[in-house]
């Protein structure tokens, strides 16, 4: 792929390269609309400076960003408690920055961090396209993906193995005598949603049970979608297995809200296990995920790739069925 240099910014632009440089550096007299277009194309065009990887090269500041995508989702915090803990044994800091699920808020957290010096990355559920990704690592940027599995020489990635935990949630409900089951998914389009369903599907089939389209059912990860799904398949089904705990928990209250027995009308599976998933009001069977062990392997593993870039670490942890009142 070719590299994006301050010409071609310059070019797109009708500005001088001098004009760019200023404005990409904010020094010398420049106007604020400038900067701003500027650095509107720089990240349009994924620029990212050749200085920066070369700075990462000659020296260390002990210093590590962290990109988290949405900082009020509560699987994270242990997560990041496990990067955190991992990174002070090693006498290393931690730079968190939140990227809103947005993939050029995420581009641009990383020139951020990068011109910060930082020693390297992780990202956590990227939205970066492979191409940017290869780019990353073509530059020498030293970084671990986590939560999303990637097949891109020599890039490395933590993840836990959603197909597992996916097959693992409807085999325990089919084993409880369910046979008409659900699965309620946020983002198919995003490779945990589609490893779980995945896993769904394949427990089913190897079970003998018919599957469904009007039975798997896509909408937001939070309690109303977890609430609107399950609204659309309880008169059919048996059981349901959500995506997450914050779907999983809205399908809970539509189940209290309309007087069904749970687990004996309607059990549910959740995947996270979550703080207010053991509280007792909830007690929610579910995939619990590893999320401290995931951060510090996250860690550890960029530890490895900052001694000795060759080769890629491609690392799956298993989630583990946490069985309470709901299934």
């Amino acid at each position: 792929m070719k590299n994006i240099r301050l010409k071609d910014i310059a070019e797109a632009l009708g500005l001088s390269v001098s004009t760019v440089s200023r404005a990409l550096s904010r020094k010398g007299k420049i106007s604020v609309e400038t900067i701003r277009r500027v650095e509107e194309k720089a990240r349009e065009m994924g620029y990212l400076p050749n200085s920066i990887a070369k700075g990462l090269k000659t020296r260390s500041t002990h210093m590590v960003g962290l990109l988290i995508p949405d900082i009020t989702n509560p699987i994270f915090p242990e997560y990041a408690q496990g990067i955190l803990d991992t990174a002070s044994e090693h006498g290393y800091q931690i730079i968190m920055l939140n990227t809103y699920k947005d993939r050029n808020k995420e581009r641009m957290a990383i020139l951020s961090l990068l011109s910060n010096q930082v020693d390297g990355l992780i990202l956590t559920s990227t939205k970066l396209l492979r191409r940017e990704l290869m780019e990353l690592k073509s530059k020498g940027v030293c970084f671990v993906v986590t939560r999303r599995e990637l097949r891109i020489p020599g890039v490395s990635f933590v993840d836990v193995d959603n197909f597992h935990g996916g097959y693992t949630a409807t085999e325990y409900l089919i084993e409880t005598g369910k046979t008409r089951i659900a699965f309620i998914g946020s983002r198919f389009s995003g490779e945990p949603a589609r490893r779980r369903l995945k896993g769904y599907v394949k427990a089913l089939k190897d079970n003998g049970l018919q599957i469904r389209e009007e039975w798997i059912i896509e909408d937001e990860s939070s309690f109303e979608g977890g609430y609107r799904a399950t609204q659309k398949v309880a008169h059919d089904v048996e059981a349901i297995f959500a995506y997450n705990d914050i779907m999983a928990i809205g399908a809970l209250i539509y189940a209290f809200e309309n007087h069904l027995n749970v687990p004996e009308e309607l059990a549910i599976v959740g995947f996270d296990d979550i703080p207010f998933s053991s509280l007792p009001i909830v007690n929610l069977t579910t995939m619990r995920q590893p999320m401290y062990e995931m951060g510090k392997q996250a860690f550890e593993t960029l530890t490895n790739l900052m001694k000795n870039q060759a080769g890629a670490h491609r690392i799956w942890l298993k989630p583990t069925l946490m069985k309470r009142g709901t299934a």
